[in-house]
Order: C-alpha cells, then sequence, then structure tokens
C-alpha cells in the first residue's frame, strides 16, 4: 500500500511539469504575436502558477517523507498526496473554463487566447452585454456549431475589439437573447 504513494509523487512530479512547460510554451507563443493590441491576464496566470509550483512541491515532498515500511504510518505522504492532486485539480479546472482570463490578443486574422486561436471570418457576431459587464464572442466551429467566448469586461473593453482590426462591429444587446433567439432555435 506504502508504495503507492512513492508512484503518486513521480506521477505529482511530471504533471506539474508537464504543465508548467505547457503554460510556458503558451505563453511564450502568445508573446511572439505581432499586434498592438494584446491583454495579459494578472490574478488567474499567478494562482495557477502558483497552484502548479505547489503540486510540483508537495510531490517532491512525498518522495522525500515517504517511508517503506510495513506498518503503513505514511499519514504524511497521504496528505501531501492529497494537496498535490488537489491543487493539480483547480489548475487543469481554471486553464479549462477561465482561459479568456489569461490573455487576449487581436491580429488581422483572428483573436488569438492563451493555446486558442478565432480566425476572424468564423466570428459570427461580438457583443457588449447589456445586462452583465461582459462581452461575447460568438464564432462557427465547424460548420454547424456556434460557439461563445465571454470575456470580462475587468480585463477588456468594448473598444479593444476594434473595427479597425478585426473588421467586425461591437454590438451592444442581451447577449443571453442573441443566444436563446439564434443559436438555441436552430
Amino acid at each position: 500500500m506504502s508504495s503507492k504513494f512513492l508512484i503518486m509523487s513521480i506521477v505529482l512530479i511530471g504533471i506539474s511539469s508537464l504543465l508548467l512547460l505547457t503554460l510556458t510554451f503558451y505563453y511564450y507563443q502568445f508573446k511572439k504575436i505581432d499586434t498592438k493590441s494584446k491583454k495579459y491576464g494578472l490574478i488567474l496566470p499567478i494562482i495557477t502558477v502558483s497552484l502548479i509550483s505547489i503540486a510540483e512541491i508537495m510531490g517532491i515532498v512525498t518522495a522525500v517523507i515517504y517511508k517503506p515500511d510495513i506498518l503503513n504510518s505514511n499519514t504524511g505522504a497521504m496528505i501531501t498526496t492529497i494537496i498535490g492532486m488537489i491543487c493539480i485539480a483547480a489548475s487543469v479546472i481554471s486553464l479549462f473554463f477561465f482561459i479568456p482570463y489569461y490573455g487576449v490578443a487581436l491580429t488581422k486574422e483572428s483573436i488569438n487566447l492563451i493555446g486558442e486561436k478565432i480566425d476572424n471570418k468564423n466570428i459570427v457576431k461580438i457583443i457588449s452585454d447589456t445586462r452583465t459587464p461582459n462581452i461575447f464572442v460568438f464564432y462557427k466551429q465547424g460548420k454547424r456549431v456556434v460557439k461563445k467566448v465571454k470575456f470580462s469586461t475587468k480585463m477588456v473593453d468594448a473598444s479593444f475589439f476594434d473595427e479597425k482590426i478585426t473588421g467586425i462591429k461591437v454590438d451592444s444587446e442581451d447577449a443571453l437573447a442573441y443566444h436563446n433567439k439564434t443559436i438555441r432555435n436552430k
């Protein structure tokens, strides 16, 4: 039973190292984008990197305090492994659901997020929501699927999506009503 903690510490170190390297690569690619309209998030990337670093530290601590014994007195290893796994899960969830808060850049061809690119030719509509302080970008993914990305006005404002750069006018209307009218009724 206790050798599983050593394996889990190796898994924690590997996954957290892979996440840090991947995030570094995507930020490097994002930084290389040549544009004048670029915004970086601050709070969420710092929290995510901190969580990944904590998970890596917990994996190292688990490997150090691991004791191969018969009595299964590895409660410290179990606690550090659980903390590391929770940190990895939280960072993956934040990377999956909150990617627009990490950074956004506009070019003549696309809207670029960290690790994601939305071509301007696929953008259906950009809406500055009248109900909430958000900006929604509706875009086609494939031939039939229309998706949306939500940007907080704390990160970018409506003037960031300049019509001269994207070629698309930002409309002020209720984004939920537009979503229900056009996307859900298809």
